[in-house]
Order: structure tokens, then C-alpha cells, then sequence
């Protein structure tokens, strides 16, 4: 049960540009619902790139919890600020894609998110550290940082699923796959052509288990990667993944590891959290349990941890 601190304010964090009408004023519905249980609320829209952020890191010396309304890089954004201060955040899903909200089990669902200030639950969760910066989700080395790279060159207010299709599109079309040194553990696991994804959820996008013995709360990341140099092989891959049978196929590797390095030649894109992120080199690393989630109340059932995605939704 949490055991949030109701003399101190709730800090609610919006992205405007995150969700559609309905989402919108859903928050609003929201912030009603707090006040009226007897919660103070400030709130704060972001205003630019990092601006979660900072807000966040002012905010959480006096702050009960943090709520965050608005997607996956929202989110990141505020996780970049909490880890270490014990503060928890509760994530809403108002964003594209939403993956860590799913991997919770997470509605949105203006009530329910109310109610877990006093009758939810509070869970310590691992943290990534790529190139020194904090992540709660997943990385794509290559050809998923390629297809973020491109649409992050041309997009302008919200992203839908369908902002994606052209990068997509034109990205399967045109990547060159890298060489890839990967050394995990201090161990050069694969050296070869291919892509890469380190997780700390099992979800990726519409619905893929990329990653999917990854638990947020085991202190370990799963790493995935795809031995591929053209796009036929691509194709493969991805009719695996579909089928969720990837890590049985002799050209895929998959550990579960505390430290990776990814080398490139030539350097390459990498996405994290669903924004772009540095190219490589990158250095990646585990923080166990580095932040705390509060998560509305789930059904009592016997061997059910809603963060490890074992009932899809």
C-alpha cells in the first residue's frame, strides 16, 4: 500500500504536446479528482526539450509524488531527475506508445490514477545509465535509432504510430547495417554485422517482446542482438519476433548482463526511451533498484507482477 506523505503537494507533470483532445482533458479530470481528495497540486506543462527535467529535480525536495502525464520520453525526462531522491512517479498513459505503462498495467483511467496516491502500491525499479544518462525502458542500436533519427528530423508536435511509417520505410530501404563489437560483463560476446536492443521492460513497440524476460526489478538488462547485413535478414527477424521464438534462432543472442559496450563502424544512431539518443560508442549499465513507481492497485492473483508483462494486454 503507498504511503505517500499528504502534507506534502502533489507535482503534476504535463506534456501538451503528448496524447490527443481526449487525453487532454482527461487531465483535467484528473487534477479535479486530486483536489477534491484533499490534495494540494501544482501543476507544470513542459515547455521544451529537458524542461520535465529540470522541473522535476526543483520539485523534488518538497514533493509527495511525482505524476506524469504525457509519454514515454516524458517519463524519461522525469526519471532523469528522481533517481536516488525516493521520490515516486506515478506514470500516465497519455503519450504514442505508452510502453512502461503497459508493462505496468496502467489505465487511463482518471479515478484509478487518483486512487493510488493512497491505495496503491509503491515498487523499487532498476535504471539504465547509457553514456552516463538515465533510461527506464529500452535502447535500439542502428536500425532503430535510424528510424528515430529520421523522424526526429521532421517532426513537429504530436507523433502518432503513423509519423512512423516513412522513416520506417525509407529507413528499411537505405540502412546499412554496421559492424558491431558488443562486450558485455567484460566479454566480447559478438563482433559481426547486425542491431542491438538492451531492455529493462519486455514491451517495445506495438506489442513486440523484444526483450521479454526483462523485469525492472531483477537489477539486470536483457540484451538482444540481431546477427543481420541486409534487409532480407531483417525481414526474418522481425517475422520471429512476431512469432516471439527470436532467442531460439542460432543468429540471435540473448543475455541477461549488468555492463555492455557497443562499438560501430561506421558510428550509428541509438533511440532510448522512444527519443534519439547518442551514436555510438555507447557505455551501458544497471542502477538496482534506482527509482521508486507508484502503480494503482492490481488484482490480487497468485504469481502476478504486472511489470514483467505476463498477462499482454
Amino acid at each position: 500500500m503507498a504511503n505517500i506523505d499528504s502534507a506534502k503537494p502533489v507535482h503534476l507533470i504535463l506534456n501538451p504536446h503528448s496524447g490527443y483532445g481526449g487525453s487532454k482533458r482527461l487531465a483535467g479530470d484528473l487534477r479535479a479528482l486530486l483536489r477534491s481528495a484533499g490534495w494540494r497540486v501544482r501543476e507544470h506543462r513542459t515547455r521544451w526539450p529537458g524542461d520535465a527535467t529540470d522541473y522535476a529535480a526543483s520539485a523534488a525536495a518538497d514533493a509527495a509524488a511525482i505524476i506524469v502525464w504525457g509519454g514515454d520520453g516524458t517519463i524519461n525526462e522525469v526519471t532523469n531527475a528522481l533517481v536516488g531522491t525516493g521520490v515516486p512517479m506515478l506514470p500516465c498513459p497519455a503519450g504514442t506508445e505508452n510502453l512502461l505503462c503497459k508493462e505496468l498495467r496502467i489505465p487511463l483511467h482518471t479515478g484509478r490514477l487518483a486512487d493510488a496516491l493512497r491505495t496503491g502500491n509503491v515498487i523499487d525499479c532498476d535504471v539504465g545509465k547509457i553514456n552516463g544518462r538515465n533510461f527506464l525502458l529500452i535502447i535500439g542500436v542502428g536500425f532503430d535509432g535510424e528510424v528515430v533519427r529520421r523522424l526526429t528530423a521532421t517532426r513537429t508536435g504530436h507523433t502518432s504510430h503513423l509519423s512512423y511509417f516513412w522513416p520506417i520505410w525509407r529507413t528499411f530501404w537505405e540502412h546499412d547495417f554496421p559492424k558491431m563489437r558488443v562486450v558485455a560483463d567484460g566479454q566480447e560476446i559478438f563482433d559481426d554485422f547486425g542491431l542491438a536492443f538492451i531492455g529493462n521492460i519486455s514491451r517495445y513497440a506495438v506489442g513486440l517482446r523484444i526483450c521479454h524476460h526483462a523485469s525492472l526489478d531483477d537489477g539486470k538488462l536483457d540484451l538482444v542482438i540481431f546477427r543481420c547485413r541486409e534487409q532480407t535478414g531483417l525481414l526474418l527477424h522481425a517475422a520471429w519476433t512476431l512469432l516471439r521464438r527470436h532467442p531460439l534462432k542460432g543468429d540471435v543472442l540473448y543475455r541477461q548482463v549488468r555492463s555492455i559496450r557497443i562499438e560501430t563502424d561506421p558510428p550509428v544512431a541509438c533511440q532510448v526511451d522512444g527519443d534519439l539518443g547518442p551514436k555510438t560508442p555507447i557505455e551501458v549499465s544497471v542502477v538496482p533498484r534506482g527509482i521508486k513507481l507508484l502503480i494503482p492497485q492490481q488484482p490480487r492473483r497468485a504469481g502476478f507482477w504486472p511489470w514483467r508483462g505476463e498477462l499482454p494486454l
